[in-house]
């Protein structure tokens, strides 16, 4: 009898949130004991490991908790497919794991479902534009990931507070607030543009197309 090797994993990258539907062959474990998977943007999805080849790991880089979860699957699990993995934090599906006909049925459902679910929240109106936004907060993510959000406080302790026009940062430890349109083109444009957001002590600052950026005192 012959036994199909290939599986598919979808991942919802936690960096772009695109899904990516990524093709594996367990022969490729042949060659090596791991193997790492990326988003089409270049960030890491997931890494499989095996050691017998009988089990497997798989660590998920997941969007929902900006943290790695790890899921352990024997073989004839992996095999047999329809695997949905979910975010241990929230419950929510962050990857299927299957055959490639299976996984775009279930990526259909889940994405029909989310967009249900998004519109009985009135999510997307509750953004000025919803577009701009969703790309904003992929940015200051992004950002955040690699270390080029912080206070010059000393603290890079920061809580992200999204409002219909902006995203608000501010420092846990002095209380400084960054603010981050996010209406126009022109205001995505400007936050691309930004190499790190530097968040000065006890100050009120902005990027803001109409404006640029600037910065004014809190206190004295």
């Amino acid at each position: 009898m012959l036994i199909d090797s290939n599986i598919a994993i979808a991942i919802r990258c936690d960096i772009c949130g695109e899904i990516t539907i990524h093709d594996v062959s367990l022969f490729d474990f042949s060659r090596s004991n791991k193997i790492n998977l990326e988003c089409e943007c270049g960030q890491s999805s997931a890494i499989i490991k095996t050691k017998d080849y009988k089990s497997f790991w798989i660590e998920l880089f997941c969007f929902a908790c900006q943290d790695i979860h790890v899921f352990k699957y024997s073989l004839r699990k992996l095999l047999k497919g329809k695997i949905i993995a979910r975010c241990i934090e929230t419950g929510i599906e962050i990857s299927f794991i299957g055959k490639n006909d299976d996984i775009k049925q279930l990526i259909k459902e889940y994405e029909k479902d989310s967009e249900e679910i998004l519109n009985e929240l009135g999510f997307y109106d509750y953004f000025q534009n919803f577009d701009i936004m969703m790309k904003a907060i992929n940015r200051i993510r992004e950002m955040d990931n690699e270390g080029r959000i912080f206070c010059d406080c000393g603290s890079d302790n920061i809580q992200t507070d999204l409002y219909p026009d902006r995203i608000e940062l501010r420092c846990i430890e002095c209380g400084s607030v960054h603010l981050v349109y996010a209406e126009t083109d022109e205001d995505l444009k400007k936050l691309l543009e930004c190499e790190e957001i530097q968040m000065h002590k006890y100050s009120l600052q902005c990027i803001d197309s109409r404006f640029g950026n600037n910065d004014r005192n809190k206190k004295g």
